[in-house]
């Protein structure tokens, strides 16, 4: 026991030593490296001088005012560079003086050059010039120097002694550590049967806090699945209140022979319109949506929506937008995006109650990694186009603006919103592999940021509704309808055969082929994706393979891995999100039957 005490107190004394050593060591460097930054700073102020010199000179020769630059580089840099030399020699009395000399000569001759340049139109200002010398300024400059390079040889000298003190008191310091070393082995040996015992306890404590944690996220998680599907249940519920209940009062009237039920019809179309919304923005806050991404001309796009803002948010909001000269193309779904605008524009609204201003404003910029470790959100560094959204409305405050992108969570009165705008938005461009942030202050108003990602080439795509197909020809298509639900297809049918065309109809992927094969004038499929036995993705290429180019529109309600593939639909591919209007199946059979006509 006396020997491991004798050894730890050696090991303290040592390692103190090498503290002492280490810090005067490092203390001694410091002085090397002030004294080569004093010289350096010298050097460039005799330099700068010199610099003002020459440029005179070559003004007197040449009489180019850019000559002139290099007084006036000195005029401005002199000073702060005499500054803070004397804020590195300010412990040293004698070059404090030096460079007050050196300060004083500079000024000298930089009064010197003023003159001169002001007799230039004289022939004596040359010789003036010439007789000009810099030697009050070399000589100052010299002897600062001089003091710097002895002061820096002392210091050398302390360093190096300094360091070999440092490897005497490291070379102990380990002696000391290897004796102590050498007793503590001893002494562990005796107590790991300790050591293993507590280590046993400790696993089983952290099993048990390990378990304790994971019935915690399990019970956040159901709440969060309890708040979503609560929500879902309530609008849900409330839409087929009114599609039902106009429904059987339309079926009663009918019975009676009532007359006048269009309203009824109105408002079960209105409710099932908006449970379809309801169901494409859940689709949107889960990332689930099917996407048809394509470089966009984004200032095009700001430009037609903030005239459909204008007219939907009214004359009380003002709308200014600012577009940014040589905006990058976006590589994004136009209609999803012009969908996201619009909600940010009616939550603006909303949020400015009486009225006030909404600016939409774009710009190129780039997150770098600096801001992507500060967002914990998936952004991925790299160029984004952004499109911000401010308004001038009430703003809402730190404790809110961490949920706004939550499913259901909404700020606005009962009946004003369902919680699931900002969540779609947020769903959407983060599928988008873009990026959303918001900013906001209470009674100064908020900022929407999008960031959406940039596209890689520059061709743009016409934004949606630029271009209609032309109406087709007269007569009628042979329309292939293929959906396992009876229900569904009976109304499809109906539905293509409203618009005129001929149906043949197959409720599996396996009647059809055989349709194709015993029906050659079918000109094209409309088929549902999700179907037991094969998809209608196995239905296309099978009937391509038949019948190349035949032109396929394909119908889901929900698709993730068939035509869509990590979000983003298959080039090509023309979809059809159920549910549908008559309005919808027209434009996308006329669009597949004009692709599939051959030109000329």
């Amino acid at each position: 026991m006396a020997a491991l005490s004798a050894a730890f107190l050696f090991l303290v004394l040592a390692s103190a030593a090498a503290i002492v050593g280490t810090v005067r060591s490092a203390d001694a460097e410091n002085w090397v490296v002030h004294t080569v930054e004093v010289r350096r700073l010298n050097q460039e102020l005799y330099s700068t001088v010199q610099s003002a010199v020459l440029g005179a000179r070559g003004y007197v020769i040449n009489r180019e005012p850019t000559y002139l630059e290099g007084i006036g580089e000195a005029r401005t840099q002199t000073p702060v560079m005499l500054k803070r030399l004397a804020v590195l020699v300010r412990d040293n009395p004698a070059q404090v003086q030096r460079v007050r000399d050196l300060d004083v000569a500079i000024q000298t001759e930089l009064a010197s050059l003023d003159h001169t340049i002001a007799l230039v139109a004289h022939p004596s200002a040359l010789e003036s010039i010439r007789a000009t010398p810099l030697t009050p300024v070399h000589d100052a400059s010299e002897a600062i120097d001089r003091a710097e390079i002895e002061l820096l040889n002392s210091r050398e000298d302390r360093a190096s002694l300094e360091r070999g003190l440092l490897l005497a008191a490291v070379i102990s310091s380990l002696a000391a550590a290897g004796a102590l070393a050498w007793f503590v082995l001893r002494s562990t040996q005796r107590s790991l049967e300790l050591v293993e015992d507590r280590n046993d306890a400790l696993a089983t404590e952290m099993e048990a806090r390990l378990r304790a944690e994971a019935q915690l996220r399990q019970s956040q998680k159901m709440e969060a699945v309890g708040q979503l599907t609560g929500g879902v249940a309530h609008d849900f519920n409330n839409m087929l209140a009114i599609i039902i209940g106009n429904m059987d009062l339309l079926q009663r009237k009918l019975a009676r022979g009532e007359g006048k039920l269009e309203t009824y019809v109105e408002n079960a179309l209105s409710g099932a319109q908006r449970a379809a919304v309801l169901t494409q923005s859940l689709l949107a806050f889960s990332r689930q949506q099917p996407l048809d991404p394509k470089a966009l001309d984004v200032n095009k796009t700001v430009s037609e929506m903030s005239r459909l803002l204008q007219r939907t948010l009214g004359e009380a909001v003002t709308i200014e937008t600012v577009l940014a000269a040589g905006l990058w193309a976006a590589y994004i779904d136009a209609s999803q995006l012009e969908s996201a605008m619009l909600n940010l524009g009616v939550n603006a609204r909303d949020a400015m109650g009486d009225g006030g201003k909404l600016t939409i404003e774009t710009a190129n910029t780039y997150l770098d990694d600096a801001y992507v470790e500060r967002e914990a959100g998936g952004v991925i560094a790299g160029q984004y186009v952004m499109v911000a959204f401010t308004d001038t409305g009430d703003g809402i405050g730190p404790d809110i603006v961490e949920r706004v992108f939550d499913p259901f969570f909404t700020t606005k009165a009962p009946g004003k919103g369902t919680g699931l705008g900002l969540s779609q938005v947020h769903g959407f461009l983060k599928q988008s592999g873009g990026h959303v942030k918001i900013y906001s202050e209470p009674r100064v108003g908020t900022t929407v940021k999008l960031y959406l990602p940039r596209a890689d080439g520059d061709r743009v795509a016409a934004p949606p509704g630029a271009h209609v197909p032309d109406p087709l020809e007269a007569g009628q298509a042979v329309v292939l309808v293929v959906e396992d639900d009876a229900h569904v297809r009976a109304f499809v049918c109906d539905g293509v055969r409203d618009l005129g065309h001929r149906v043949i109809e197959a409720e599996s992927v396996k009647t059809a082929l055989a349709a194709l094969d015993v029906a050659p004038e079918i000109e094209l499929i409309l088929t549902d994706v999700v179907m037991p036995g094969a998809t209608g993705r196995v239905l296309a290429d099978e009937a391509r393979k038949k019948r190349p180019g035949l032109p396929v529109v394909f119908m889901t309600g929900y698709t993730r891995n068939a035509i869509v593939h990590n979000g983003v639909l298959d080039a090509g591919a023309l979809l059809l999100n159920k549910p549908f209007t008559l309005k919808q199946l027209s434009a996308k059979l006329r669009e597949a039957l004009a692709a599939g006509k051959p030109s000329g």
